[in-house]
């Protein structure tokens, strides 16, 4: 029997040193997971199964368990390789249809070595030729979950998109001084006070150049009216006062006044609140333009409330018209305000404190291509090239270019978007819009700015929004200036995110999303059945498989460009292998005088 003992000592020992020596080999195999012999004990079962007497029969191996501790993620210089920052594995198929997979999930395998390039295909693939499986991506880059298939770099360049919305907000510098009765000419610095540009695409992907010219005009004299609770209101597209309305807020200074309307060509104090930029009727047109106006409910005039401001008054005595006050916005910006109608409940109706405020206002001009370019005709009637807008200039009717809108600022800010919801988004959708359509043809059809050419320009129809733009008394400083609109452009090369998704980054900068990849998790990692090539497979052990995306719930997030090393730590593998080779020695010592014992009593018998 202690023959038996010593071979079964032997044998499971020596079978520890191989897992051992397994890992000290695997020390450098990335994704590697150490395996740990557990050696168990084996007991005679004489007659008496539960005597505590019974003599041992040695040791065998219960099993080699596989360590789910986590290697130290290094970074690698290959685009394709990944880590994972966490719990899961890899999930790899083998037999595939272009890039479905056709064999049953059971079949899948999955691994923990993010050693990932292609195949002739494009298609993601370990260094077995086992494809990387994920989810695909559709047009619009949303991903279809429930769809596994296996990740591919598509090569497919980025279809053209025209601009459909810019965002254009800048400071306009507000110590610039009013430009007096000049026609708008973009190519003199001096009849604008401000200039911008932008590249924008047409439906064809072609590139334009939009600039957007800012011009300082009269300032007109905005009604601020306080309510019970003490908040300001306001219209912020407040038709032009009468001249005596403007006389009595401004003064004629330059005794002009007479001109004062034609020259500024211009009906409100603000065009573009709430999308309201219809063309800015001519003097004749005025009247027409005014009834229109007055149609408008107050949302559509861009009726806004300023809270939490405070005001004082600065001059002596009571309260009256012509009284001057201190206005503070809640943010601590100050501006005077000059009292028109002083507060009375009693009357019928009763009537509220108005306060006036001088807006400063800017005239905005639009080119495309250094041409002038409008409104969509859709909204406006007016033909540039037939029926310019007129205003006077000394005394003198000329025509200048219809200008897309105006803007107003009380304070340096836009009168458009004071009140703002608690997402920093205007009240009302009360925006700063600008409305513009642009293409090629032949007069009269030609729609603004842009010549028929027979490079095959397409149509431009897009809004330019300026929600927080200001009117500062500082430098110009530029917001925002972006637009979604693009050319043609190819792949320059792919990235994958720390939530697995696979993006295509092209050559004008923009990325789509091409697929994200599935992770895989088990109840029993240490069940997994290994395959060889650092994969593994379901068992029973290990339970079905449960997949989902990196970073989402139990699932650890990818590392693009990182390699997570083996587990395998050699310091502790080395001293255990020392010490299972004096157990191998010991139990070989006590298997030679088993055997000595074995021949000496066999030699003995004969005796």
């Amino acid at each position: 029997m202690g023959y038996g003992i010593g071979l079964a000592g032997l044998a499971s020992t020596a079978e520890a040193i191989d897992v051992t020596s397994n890992n000290i080999a695997n020390a450098q195999t990335v994704g590697y997971k150490s395996g740990e012999y557990v050696f168990a004990d084996m007991y005679f079962k004489a007659a008496d199964a539960q005597a505590k007497d019974r003599v041992g029969m040695g040791s065998f191996r219960q099993s080699i368990r596989r360590s789910s501790s986590y290697g130290t993620i290094v970074n690698s210089q290959n685009v394709l390789d990944m880590a994972i920052a966490g719990p899961g594995m890899f999930m790899l198929a083998k037999e595939v249809n272009d890039t479905v997979p056709i064999e049953t999930p059971s079949n899948f395998q999955y691994t923990r070595n993010g050693q990932f390039g292609t195949d002739s295909k494009n298609r993601i693939c370990n260094e077995n030729g086992l494809l990387l499986c994920g989810y695909p991506a559709d047009e619009t880059g949303r991903i279809v979950a429930g769809a596994t298939t296996t990740l591919k770099l598509d090569q497919t360049p980025l279809k053209q998109e025209p601009t459909r919305e810019s965002k254009i907000e800048l400071n306009l510098d507000n110590r610039n001084l009013t430009i007096g009765n000049k026609k708008f000419d973009p190519t003199n610095s001096t009849t604008f006070s401000q200039a911008t540009s932008q590249t924008v695409y047409d439906q064809n992907g072609n590139e334009h150049i939009l600039g957007m010219y800012y011009k300082k005009v009269q300032s007109l004299p905005l009604t601020l009216e306080q309510d019970n609770t003490g908040a300001f209101t306001y219209t912020a597209s407040e038709k032009v006062a009468t001249d005596q309305a403007v006389k009595d807020a401004i003064g004629d200074p330059d005794g002009k006044l007479a001109d004062y309307e034609q020259a500024n060509q211009i009906g409100r104090i603000s065009t573009t609140i709430n999308g309201i930029n219809k063309k800015l009727e001519a003097t004749a047109n005025s009247a027409a333009a005014l009834t229109a106006y007055n149609a408008l409910s107050d949302d559509e005039k861009g009726k806004q409330v300023i809270r939490g401001a405070e005001i004082y008054k600065t001059s002596s005595g009571p309260a009256a018209v012509g009284s001057i006050y201190d206005f503070r916005f809640p943010d601590g910006t100050h501006m005077s305000l000059r009292m028109t109608q002083v507060a009375d409940p009693a009357a019928v109706p009763p009537k509220l404190a108005q306060y006036t405020v001088m807006a400063d206002r800017y005239a905005v001009f639009a080119t495309m291509d250094g041409k002038p370019i409008g409104h969509d005709p859709k909204e406006d009637t007016d033909d540039y090239l037939g029926t310019a807008t007129q205003i006077k200039v000394d005394s003198v009717f000329v025509k200048e270019q219809v200008c897309i809108g105006t803007m107003a600022f009380i304070g340096g800010k836009n009168v458009d978007t004071i009140e703002k919801n608690y997402d920093g988004t205007p009240v009302n959708n009360n925006e700063t819009r600008f409305k513009l359509l642009a293409n090629g043809g032949v007069a009269p059809t030609v729609l603004y700015g842009l010549n028929n050419s027979p490079d095959g320009n397409g149509v431009l129809d897009f809004t330019v929004k300026s929600n927080t733009t200001t009117a500062l008394n500082a430098a110009t400083q530029t917001y925002a200036n972006t637009q979604d609109g693009h050319a043609v452009s190819s792949v320059t090369g792919f990235s994958i995110d720390t939530s697995g998704q696979l993006l295509a980054t092209y050559a004008n900068g923009q990325t789509a999303v091409k697929g994200q990849l599935i992770l895989a998790y088990f109840n029993n990692p240490e069940g997994l059945m290994p395959n060889g090539n650092n994969s593994f497979g379901q068992t029973d052990k290990s339970g079905p498989v449960i997949t989902g995306f990196a970073g989402n719930g139990m699932m650890g997030q990818i590392r693009s460009k990182s390699l997570e090393s083996s587990n395998v730590d050699l310091t502790n593998e080395l001293v255990k292998l020392m010490v299972l080779q004096r157990q191998y020695s010991a139990m070989s010592q006590a298997t030679k005088t088993m055997a000595a014992s074995i021949i000496d009593d066999t030699i003995n018998i004969g005796r």
